[in-house]
């Protein structure tokens, strides 16, 4: 397995993170890999603009007066702020539902603001908090879209279910058996599929209504939420919303649990799919910024912008930077191997010095 990233403590390599990372045009022909493409990695959360699209396709979003704001919180792993939640609600009121008809389970939102907000206040999060009700109130619209009964919408066999995974192998040219599924962490169906396959739905989110196909104009849609409320797809200070704003809308970036990370780059009509082996989220970042800047996606602007994500500092209880955390591979070439101890000297400019 190759190296991704390392992070280093004192000029020595302290952990390795490995993985693979596959970059895919629409015509599904792979122009980079790291790692066996083949590889079958569960989506997670990566998979919201996917599963989105059975809701654009269907004429939902037009019945319900759902708008592009409200789509991207529906695309989203939102991290629990006012406008999220009440985004949530919109989506529900308009479709005739509340929270109580969510079943994502309450979790704590991902902004440490939040949470130490509620504990001031004596509050517990309700379900709204959970960074994956947007996409819960969008399949609950497909619900009503459809006359759907809500009870059970989680559930493999609901037919909203049936209906998004039946879009999914229609989008991967296959049987929809060939799709291995299990539940993710909000209690739907995710779904375990080839890096080269992900990375392919992604060149399609890329190529938006410039694409051919049944779902092009849905992508199109889901692209352009996206890319127009950066703000709604994560949340202010984390990296989806950084990447997607810092870009202007040229990459839209979505991560998902367990050290998955995919970006679609419209410009290039190229998909991307990272996967962190060891599930450690920490080493996503720099290698998404580092594939972007091969690929010459980004200007200097904007990866000036998204330095503190590049090459992220370790420090010490004292605020003293010891280490880094550093991308170390090349989509053209074989990469280095490292070992625990290695020395390595972070070359080039400090990030930090400005």
């Amino acid at each position: 397995m190759h190296p991704l990233v390392v992070l280093t403590r004192t000029n020595r390599v302290e952990s390795i993170h490995k993985g693979y990372v596959c970059i895919t045009d629409s015509q599904k022909k792979i122009k980079y890999h790291i790692g066996n493409p083949d590889t079958k990695v569960y989506f997670r959360s990566s998979a919201k603009p996917i599963q989105a699209v059975a809701l654009v396709n269907s004429g939902a979003i037009e019945k319900f007066s759902i708008t592009l704001e409200e789509l991207a919180i529906i695309c989203s792993s939102h991290s629990g702020e006012d406008f999220h939640r009440e985004a949530v609600s919109s989506i529900l009121n308009k479709v005739g539902l509340s929270e109580e008809n969510l079943s994502c389970g309450v979790a704590n939102p991902y902004n440490q603001d939040i949470i130490n907000q509620l504990i001031k206040n004596g509050e517990r999060p309700s379900q709204l908090y959970n960074c994956c009700s947007g996409k819960h109130a969008g399949m609950l619209a497909l619900c009503k879209h459809y006359n759907f009964p809500i009870e059970g919408y989680t559930e493999q066999n609901h037919p909203v279910q049936q209906l998004i995974l039946k879009t999914f192998a229609e989008l991967l040219d296959c049987n929809k058996d060939d799709i291995t599924t299990g539940i993710d962490g909000c209690n739907v169906p995710t779904y375990m599929i080839a890096i080269h396959q992900i990375s392919f739905l992604y060149s399609l989110l890329a190529q938006g209504s410039n694409g051919t196909g049944k779902y092009n104009d849905a992508f199109g849609v889901i692209q352009k939420a996206m890319s127009s409320f950066p703000r709604m797809v994560n949340g202010d200070k984390e990296f989806c919303t950084d990447l997607i704003m810092h870009s202007d809308g040229k990459v839209i970036g979505k991560v998902g649990a367990e050290g998955i990370y995919c970006v679609a780059v419209p410009e290039k009509q190229l998909g991307i799919c990272i996967k962190i082996s060891d599930g450690n989220e920490r080493g996503v970042y720099p290698v998404t910024t580092h594939i972007l800047d091969q690929l010459e996606v980004l200007n200097d602007e904007a990866m000036g912008k998204l330095r503190m994500w590049s090459y992220p500092p370790v420090k010490n209880h004292k605020g003293i930077i010891v280490g880094y955390t550093v991308p170390v591979f090349d989509l053209t070439k074989e990469g280095r191997t490292f070992q625990i101890g290695d020395k390595f000297e972070f070359e080039g400019e400090n990030p930090w010095n400005h």
